[in-house]
């Protein structure tokens, strides 16, 4: 009977012995699976910000090389894009000339306000999309991050929209006329055609060209 006992308590003893092995065992397995994976982490870190490095080099070179050319665009599709910075002017320039035509054609009910708003608002329906796919090829040449990069974003969508919609109100105006619906259209595209130049100018000059000087 003393044998038996003592044979139980052994046993248990043994099982206890076992138990507390396999849970240092867990525990140090589950110790070297977390350590692993965090030194996986921090290397997929690393790799990123040398990547982030890398590319920072890269755009770093860029610009000193086209500076030494003088500026000179460096592809065929950095070319092509560069026309954006000359034909933009033409829709801004346009649309905002048409808000104000209608707007004297409002206070001296001439014909020829009601003349020229047309045929200008018809010219910026001709020169908005190319400008607008232009600008989208300048952009694939060009690299922005942080604050500019999100100025290029509300710039692009706000360009693109602004192509389309400038179509949209001359279908409009030829449609229904010099109507209520066409000046509310008239004033919202004035106003995108600026929020598109605001974005614009704050990716050339810098996201506080017009802070004033306080």
């Amino acid at each position: 009977m003393m044998w038996t006992c003592h044979t139980r308590m052994k046993a248990i003893k043994c099982n206890q012995t076992w138990d507390t092995k396999m849970k240092l065992f867990f525990l140090l397995c589950f110790i070297f699976f977390s350590l692993v994976l965090f030194a996986h982490e921090g290397h997929q870190e690393q790799k990123q910000m040398q990547k982030e490095t890398i590319q920072q080099i890269e755009n770093v070179q860029e610009k000193v090389k086209q500076s030494n050319e003088g500026g000179r665009p460096l592809t065929w599709i950095q070319w092509l894009g560069s026309f954006h910075l000359i034909v933009l002017h033409f829709p801004i320039a346009l649309i905002n000339m048409v808000a104000i035509s209608e707007l004297l054609f409002v206070i001296a009910k001439k014909a020829m306000f009601e003349i020229s708003s047309r045929f200008m608002l018809i010219a910026a329906s001709i020169i908005a999309p190319p400008t607008a796919i232009l600008g989208l090829i300048y952009s694939y040449s060009a690299s922005y991050s942080g604050l500019m990069e999100t100025f290029l974003w509300w710039h692009m969508w706000f360009g693109i929209s602004t192509a389309i919609f400038t179509i949209a109100v001359l279908f409009i105006r030829e449609l229904f006329g010099i109507s209520r619906l066409y000046y509310s259209c008239l004033i919202l595209l004035f106003l995108m055609i600026n929020i598109t130049g605001f974005f614009g100018g704050g990716m050339t000059f810098g996201p506080y060209h017009m802070h004033p000087p306080l």
